[in-house]
């Protein structure tokens, strides 16, 4: 993620229900669902950190299920605010996206496209799915986590070949929430889950398509042959944590939404944007800071102690066995 982006985090309401949802715990609470980053709260932080923030990330939820939308939109783009939509495409495209195609958002907006197996959508989702890719494929990108190990990824690089996509697919492992209560890789499976990346990376390769990690990864699910075999061809390999800044409702931020019930900061109570972000590491490690790693050979690990691997995601040093 860029050093000046941040993640405008919009609703908490989303259509899909994944069993991996970071946001599950919220989502269960129907109290919370009307809950939403308001318009004044999107100009006030970008009012206070001026062009420290020159591109956003908007997440849910369901970005578009948020209300306002279009006021949000035409806020960031009278800005000059980039702004990447992080969107599972079921959804009716909202107002003015609905009016628009590629070439009328090409180097204000993209958009990354979390995308489930075909037996996940009923005909009126993936119906949605396919007028976004079709409007806006080229500033599209497909981003999937791996949960079950058992799927078939080719309808990935059909979906890239058939819309004309970016030619790069984020890939995440589903992690699990504070505490626990989502399902996840569990971390004993964690080296099965790198066999399965591994053979997309090749069979992604046949289609000159390439992989990149999301967080959560860890070295040690690879072998030193797998991972030549990654870098071989052209695979962003990923080992360290990436926490993102998510700026939430009464623009609360956290660190990312496995953290979520971690603890938030006041956005508006630094001035400067990496003050911040630095604030929210600390928070972070000085709750977590007693367990170095998800595995217990993590203490000592070489790939750790060179800062090559993070250890894996702090979530998993938060739930108690």
């Amino acid at each position: 993620m860029k050093p000046n982006m941040a993640n405008l985090y919009l609703t908490h309401k989303c259509n899909r229900g994944c069993p991996f949802c970071f946001a599950r715990d919220v989502l269960k609470e129907s109290g919370r669902l009307d809950e939403i980053l308001t318009i004044d709260e999107i100009t006030r932080f970008l009012d206070h950190y001026g062009r420290q923030v020159d591109a956003v990330g908007l997440l849910g939820g369901e970005p578009f299920l948020y209300p306002h939308f279009d006021e949000m939109l035409r806020l960031l783009l009278s800005r000059g605010v980039f702004a990447k939509v992080f969107t599972s495409g079921t959804n009716p495209l909202p107002a003015p996206l609905d009016e628009m195609t590629f070439k009328d958002v090409l180097g204000k907006m993209s958009f990354v496209v979390n995308v489930g197996t075909a037996d996940t959508y009923n005909e009126r989702q993936y119906s949605n799915l396919e007028n976004l890719l079709t409007r806006f494929g080229p500033v599209c990108s497909l981003s999937f986590t791996i949960f079950d190990l058992t799927a078939d990824p080719t309808y990935l690089f059909d979906l890239i070949d058939r819309f004309h996509l970016n030619r790069d697919i984020r890939v995440g492992i589903a992690l699990p929430i504070f505490n626990g209560g989502n399902a996840c890789i569990e971390k004993e499976r964690y080296k099965e889950a790198g066999d399965y990346f591994i053979r997309a990376v090749k069979m992604a390769a046949e289609r000159q398509i390439s992989l990149s990690m999301d967080c959560g990864f860890t070295a040690c699910m690879f072998t030193t042959e797998q991972i030549g075999a990654m870098l071989s061809r052209g695979t962003e390999i990923n080992f360290m944590c990436g926490a993102a800044m998510d700026v939430g409702p009464g623009l609360k931020v956290w660190n990312c939404f496995p953290l979520f019930q971690l603890g938030k900061l006041n956005a508006l109570d630094y001035c400067d944007i990496e003050e911040l972000r630095a604030a929210l590491v600390e928070n972070t490690d000085s709750q977590l800071a007693d367990v170095p790693g998800i595995f217990e050979e993590c203490t000592d690990c070489d790939m750790r102690l060179r800062r090559f691997c993070d250890g894996g995601c702090k979530s998993f040093k938060s739930i108690k066995h």
